[in-house]
C-alpha cells in the first residue's frame, strides 16, 4: 500500500481554476489535511509532482478531483480525460512503458463503457442539387451531397460498437455555379453510399464495421469563374467511405465491399484566377485511420477487407486562362487506404 498526500488550501483551489498556468504543490508541512491511499505497487509514481501538474494542465482543478477519486478507487465514469497525451507523458517519463500499462489499467477498470449496435439499410435513391451566382462576395461555400446510409460516432467514454451499412440506392449530386469578383470559394459536389466515422481522442474503442454499396454513385460539378482569388471545387463519388480516429490500445475489425459504378465529373472555364485546385475522385472503398498516442499507448489493432467489383470514372475537363497557379486532379481508384500513426 502507498501514500501520498495533499493539501486542501485555497491557494491550491485558486491555481486550479487557470490550468494553463497552474501548479501543485504537495507541502512537506504542516500535516496534511487530506491523505490518499493509492493500492497500486506503483501508487508513489502516480502521485508523483510532474503527474499531477500534467492533470491540471490539461483539465483544472475538477480533472485532479477525477484522478484523485480515481487513484482512491472511489471513482467511476467520465475517466476517459485521463488518458489525454500529456498526462500519458508524464508517466511515461516518470516509469516508463509499465507505468503507462499500469495507470491505463487502472483508467479502463473505472471508465464508463457504452455498447452500440447500428444496423442501416437503405434501398432508394438520393438527387441534391445546387445552382449558384456569386458576384462580388467574399467567400463563397456550396456544397450537394447525396448519401445513403451516414453513421458518426464521438466518443466521450470508451466504447464498443458494431455498424452494418447497406446501401442499394443510387445517389446523384449536381452542382452548377458562376462566379466573379469573389475572394474564397469552396465548392463540392459529393454522392456516398455508405458513410462511418469515428472519433475519440482518449477513450478506447473496440469496433466492427460491416459496409456493402450496391448502388452507382455520380457526382457532377460545372463551374464558370472569372476573378476569383482562390478557388477549390470537388467533385467525389465513393462506395463505402470508412474514417476512423482513435488512440493506441483501440481495435477495430472492418470490411468494405462495393458493387455500384462510380462517376466523378467536373468541367470548369477559369479565367483571370490567382490559385484553383479541381479534383474528380471516384472510388470504390475508401478507409482512413489515425493511431493517436502510439508512441505511448501502443499502435491501433486494425483488420480490413476490401472488395470492388464495380468500375470507377473520374474525369476532369479544365479551361483556365490568365491566372497564376492551378492544379487539376482525376483520380479513379477501386480500393483505398490511408494509415496514420501520430
Amino acid at each position: 500500500m502507498k501514500k501520498f498526500y495533499l493539501m486542501t488550501t485555497a491557494g491550491l483551489l485558486a491555481m486550479a481554476a487557470t490550468p494553463a498556468t497552474a501548479q501543485v504543490s504537495l507541502p512537506t508541512e504542516p500535516d496534511p489535511l487530506v491523505a490518499v491511499d493509492v493500492d497500486l505497487s506503483t501508487g508513489a509514481l502516480l502521485g508523483d509532482q510532474s503527474v499531477l501538474d500534467a492533470v491540471v494542465e490539461v483539465g483544472g482543478g475538477e480533472l485532479l478531483d477525477v484522478y484523485l477519486g480515481l487513484l482512491e478507487g472511489s471513482t467511476g465514469g467520465t475517466n476517459f480525460e485521463l488518458l489525454d497525451g500529456t498526462i500519458l507523458t508524464a508517466l511515461e517519463t516518470l516509469g516508463g512503458p509499465e507505468l503507462v500499462s499500469a495507470f491505463e489499467s487502472l483508467v479502463g477498470t473505472t471508465a464508463r463503457t457504452a455498447d452500440y449496435v447500428t444496423n442501416q439499410a437503405n434501398s432508394a435513391s438520393q438527387v441534391s442539387t445546387l445552382a449558384a451566382t456569386a458576384n462580388s462576395v467574399a467567400n463563397v461555400s456550396a456544397t450537394a451531397a447525396s448519401i445513403g446510409n451516414s453513421y458518426a460516432l464521438d466518443a466521450a467514454a470508451n466504447v464498443v460498437a458494431d455498424l452494418g451499412q447497406v446501401n442499394e440506392g443510387t445517389g446523384t449530386s449536381t452542382v452548377a455555379t458562376v462566379y466573379s469578383a469573389v475572394s474564397d470559394v469552396t465548392e463540392t459536389a459529393a454522392s456516398i453510399g455508405n458513410s462511418g466515422s469515428f472519433n475519440a481522442d482518449g477513450a478506447l474503442l473496440d469496433v466492427a464495421v460491416d459496409q456493402n454499396n450496391l448502388g452507382n454513385q455520380t457526382a457532377a460539378l460545372l463551374t464558370v469563374q472569372n476573378m476569383v482569388a482562390e478557388a477549390t471545387s470537388t467533385a467525389a463519388s465513393i462506395g463505402n467511405s470508412l474514417s476512423v480516429e482513435m488512440p493506441g490500445g483501440s481495435k477495430i475489425t472492418a470490411t468494405q465491399n462495393n458493387a455500384g459504378t462510380m462517376i466523378a465529373d467536373l468541367t470548369g472555364t477559369i479565367a483571370s484566377t490567382v490559385d484553383y485546385t479541381a479534383t474528380a475522385a471516384a472510388i470504390g472503398n475508401s478507409y482512413a485511420l489515425t493511431s493517436l498516442d502510439s508512441g505511448i499507448a501502443g499502435n491501433v489493432s486494425s483488420s480490413l477487407n476490401q472488395w470492388n467489383g464495380a468500375g470507377q470514372i473520374a474525369k476532369v475537363t479544365a479551361n483556365i486562362a490568365a491566372s497564376t497557379n492551378a492544379a487539376a486532379t482525376a483520380a479513379a481508384i477501386g480500393n483505398s487506404v490511408s494509415i496514420n500513426v501520430e
